[in-house]
């Protein structure tokens, strides 16, 4: 579980495991493993661990197109 800081807000970190970068995403850590997979967002390695840099979300979220929704037809 992802400790919050009682205003349920989560911690900002240097560097993320999969599985809190996953939640910051708001995605499953299985398709964050296949973005890494696709290289789509970079990782680094310490210790065995699998690592997602903070710049490297902020990076990801602002590449992201926007959402255009489609206009209804008259």
């Amino acid at each position: 579980m992802i400790p919050e800081d009682g205003n349920g807000m989560v911690p900002a970190r240097d560097l993320y495991p999969v599985n809190d970068a996953a939640y910051r995403l708001g995605i499953s850590p299985r398709k964050l493993w296949t973005l890494i997979y696709e290289r789509r967002i970079r990782a680094v390695q310490l210790d065995g661990r699998r690592l997602i840099p903070a710049e490297e979300l902020a990076r990801f979220i602002a590449g992201l197109p926007e959402f255009e929704p489609k206009e209804a037809a008259a």
